[in-house]
Formats: C-alpha cells, structure tokens, sequence
C-alpha cells in the first residue's frame, strides 16, 4: 500500500461545507520558566528536547523511516509563528487531495490556539477515528546557537591542556585552529545539503540518500559507538573527580553509584531532562572560571599562572603528536545533531551565522582552557586538568569541593541526555506494543543492561585521555569532516568548480589519515 492511500484512509474526510472543529486542550499553568517569551526556559528545554528526539528516531530504524514518519509531518515551514511538527519531514501533511477535503488551515489554528505561546497540541476532530496534530514551535537563532553550544561544550575541553602538551604550543595552537575552522566548515555543509534537498533531516538521512540504505547500519553502529563513548568518558571523570576528593570512596562505589542514577533519570520523560542541559553550560562554564581562579590565586609551582610551570614549543614523539590529534578534535563532535539543529531552525537563513557564533564562543573557551591549563602544569598536565588541580596541594578546600561539585553534576545533566537516544533504540527494538509504547519492565530492563555495560566498561577504561582520543580519532574525524565532505562532493557534484572539488577531496584525505594516525597511537601509548 502506498504512503498517500495509507494516509488517506488514517485522515477523515469532509465535504466543502463541513468545518472542523479544532478541540483545543486545557493549558497549562505558566511558571517561571515561561517567562522571557520565544527565549524562555521552557523553549529552550523543548528544543533540546526536539533535538534529541531527531537523534533518537535515526537511532531507532537504521534504514527506513517508520509508518509514523509517513503520518506525521510538518504543517508548513512557512506558518507565521514557526510551528512544525517534532520528528517530521519539512513537508505538507498528508491529506488525500483527490478528495473534496478542505486543507486545515494551520494559521488559523494556531493562531487562535491557546498553545500559541507554549508548545501543545491541537486536536482535529470530526468522529471517528480523529487526527491529532502536534504544533511544536521551532527554535529561535538564539535557542540555536544554545543547542550548538551545548552540543560542542563538554568533558572534551577538560583534555586540550594535555593536547597542548603532547603536539607543544605551535603545532598545538594550529591543530586546534584548523579542528574549529574545518568541523564549523563542513556543519555549514550539512546545512546546505539540508537546504538543497528538502526531504532529508537527519545525518542518517543524508547518508542513506547519497550511498543508500545499507550505509544506515554503518551510521547506527558509529553513532551508538560515539555516544557509548562520551557516556563512558562522564563515568570516568565522575569517579576521578570525586576519588581525587574523597579518596575513601573507591572508584567501583562511584561508578556505581552515577549508573545507579543514570538508570533512575532514563525513565524520566525528556522534557524533564532538557531543563538539565543548561545545568550542564552552567558547569562547564564555571569549571572553566574555577580553573582560571585557581591559577591566578596559587603563587607557587605546580598549579600557577603568575609563576608558570615549564612548557615544550614541539611535541616530544610522533605518537605524541598522533595521539593529540584525536584530543584536538573531540571537542567538535556535534555533527550527528546539527542536521536536527538545522531542521528545527525558525529562520534557517541564519545557520551559517549560528555556526559562527557557536564555535567561535566555544574556540574561544577551548582555547583559553587549553593555554590556561598548560602554563599552570606544564609536562606535569593530566588527561583531566580538573583532576590536576584536585591532586595539587596549595588550593583551597572550598575550590576541590567546588570543581567535584560541578564534576558531579556535569555527567548527571548530561548522561541521561546521551543516554537517551541508546535507549530508545532499545525500546523500539524490543517489539513495542500496537499503540507504540513499550512495555514498563521492558524499559526498566533496558535501562538496567545500558546502565551496567557503561559501569562494566568504565571499571576497565579509567584512561579518560584515552577515550577521548579515541572517539576524537575514530569517530569525529570520520563523522564530522570525512563523511560531511563526501556527503556534500555527491550532492553538488554538478555545481562544484574543479578547484573547489579538489579542496574537498584533500580535506577527506587528511582527515581520514589522522583518523588511522590517531587511532593507531591510542593503541601504541
């Protein structure tokens, strides 16, 4: 059965004459969170929410979108107020128009519905069976530059002041340069292609429609393995952070524990958890001001910036410099969600001027991490810079609890959040029920088995610079410049000069000799 006769039949028909009542629910009682208009907390939880959801769905089928995707979609990318639908195509809604049914006029609906200032629904309703529509509002250029940072600023920024030791100042500085100008190069071209053909909104999507559906499991295996990753690097620095502190408190107990809570918060709905991201900027943000409090209040070696410790201008080793090249880039590693990013743009006019924002902010912090973390421990630098600072005696007892403390809640808001498309991946997998619900203890089981393979792997990786390297030379080379570059080179194959055809194919090269380079010194140090 095709894709337009299945809706058909789904969608009720009306004559000419007959309207539809549009059955509006209850709002909501506004809090504080709904003040700041479009800006408002809650917006921007519902777009890291949309965000996440867009990267749960290309988790959850590796090839073909689901029956709903063919049901649900997008009202019109051009409704004043900007609502779409979450998890759609950025195409109409598929209504039979070989029948004398009226368009629903989603203007008007929306702009008579009380959800106009919050994200809800409108019921559309004329017997049996009825048609629920779900208005989401889009994000705002402010929200977007939001996602993009809270997708770039992480753990990652802990390991570029062991980068800058490994590589040494001028290599270094030029690596972490060119990783920020090429990864905001081929975002911008993720874009364009998204631009380009109008049907695609995922990575995934891209993939299958350059290569073809086999390419959708290699795409499910990377990501699965990127967010396995970042999830077990939270788990390590959790348990450094804390043990460095307290040091009675075994890794295995604190490795524990944050699975334990890990599989608490996974069955919590995700709008709950998307108020936790800006938890998560808030702490990478202050870990960055501690870091430089530290440094300026210590007036003796190690741990000081009025009295550096010694640095190197060059690496010491070719491995040495092979193995900072994976640190340099994992701090870029947000090209899996971009896509939904662009999708869920108000104005994506605008994405290239996001893009500009949101990785020169995170450069910036980046880079000032990286030098500030160098000049205060020179060769002495670990893979975490937080760490080096909770093992030096000098600093204050009030500034290890406070890095501990913002260690602690950095996994805990963002975890859950990596978590989730893994999870449900699971729970579509586990043959869910008619009415597209899994089963409670299906969900509890799942969550218990994510959770114990993230503890189980972290009680045998505890070299968080290790993994870093790993995912930055394995993963976010191949995700976020090799593939973004093919990916473009297919699609604008006929529009490309031959000078800038060329420019592409020796960023694909390089990129994918420092993805073996990288990879192999992760296995050789």
């Amino acid at each position: 059965m095709s894709a337009h006769s299945s809706s058909s039949s789904l969608i009720p028909s009306y004559t000419p004459e007959q309207s539809i009542p549009i059955v509006r629910r209850q709002s909501r009682r506004k809090s504080f969170l709904d003040y700041g208009g479009e800006n408002s907390i809650n917006n921007f939880a519902s777009s890291v929410k949309r965000s996440v959801d867009f990267l749960s769905s290309s988790l959850g089928s590796a090839t073909t979108p689901s029956e709903n995707d063919l049901i649900t979609r997008t009202l019109s990318e051009d409704v004043p107020g900007s609502y779409a639908t979450s998890f759609t195509e950025r195409s109409p809604l598929l209504i039979d128009t070989t029948t004398s049914t009226p368009p629903i006029n989603e203007e008007e609906a929306v702009e008579s519905s009380p959800f106009k200032d919050n994200a809800s629904s409108i019921a559309v309703e004329a017997g049996q069976p009825s048609l629920i529509v779900n208005i989401a509002k889009k994000s705002t250029p402010m929200q977007t530059i939001f996602n993009s940072i809270n997708v770039l600023i992480g753990l990652g920024i802990l390991s570029v002041p062991l980068a800058l030791h490994l590589s040494g100042w001028i290599p270094g500085m030029i690596c972490l340069l060119l990783a920020a100008l090429s990864t905001r190069y081929t975002a911008v071209l993720l874009g364009r292609i998204l631009a380009k053909v109008h049907s695609l909104n995922t990575y995934q999507d891209i993939a299958v429609h350059v290569y073809g559906r086999s390419i959708g499991y290699f795409i499910l295996a990377t990501f699965s393995l990127d967010l396995y990753g970042a999830g077990v690097s939270m788990v390590i620095i959790f348990s450094d952070s804390f043990n460095a502190l307290i040091p009675s408190l075994s890794p295995f107990v604190l490795k524990a524990i944050l699975c334990t809570i890990l599989m608490v918060l996974n069955l919590l709905p995700l709008r709950f958890l998307s108020v936790l991201s800006l938890v998560g900027i808030f702490c990478t943000t202050c870990t960055f001001f501690i870091i430089l409090a530290s440094g300026l209040w210590k007036s003796t070696q190690p741990g000081s910036l009025l009295h550096s410790m010694p640095t190197n201008l060059f690496p010491s080793s070719f491995i040495d410099f092979c193995f900072s090249l994976g640190l340099f880039l994992a701090p870029w590693g947000g090209h899996a969600t971009f896509p939904e990013i662009y999708s869920d743009q108000k104005k994506p006019g605008k994405f290239s001027a996001c893009m500009d924002i949101s990785f020169s902010f995170c450069y910036a912090v980046d880079a000032l991490t990286g030098i500030i973390g160098f000049l205060m421990f020179g060769r002495l630098t670990d893979s975490e810079v937080t760490r080096n600072i909770l093992l030096t005696p000098g600093y204050s007892t009030s500034v290890k609890t406070t890095i501990v403390t913002l260690m602690g809640l950095l996994p805990i808001s963002k975890l859950p959040l990596v978590c989730r498309p893994i999870t449900t991946a699971a729970d579509n997998f586990h043959h869910p029920q008619r009415d597209g619900k899994c089963p409670l203890y299906k969900k509890i089981i799942n969550r218990f088995l994510i959770s114990f393979v993230y503890f189980f792997s972290a009680l045998f990786i505890t070299s968080f610079g290790k993994v870093m390297s790993l995912l930055g030379s394995a993963i976010c080379f191949t995700v976020c410049i090799t593939l973004p570059v093919l990916f473009y080179l297919n699609v604008f194959r006929d529009e490309l000069g031959r000078g800038h055809k060329l420019f592409l194919y020796v960023l694909a090269v390089v990129s994918v000799l420092c993805a073996i380079f990288g990879s192999v010194s992760v296995l050789l140090k």
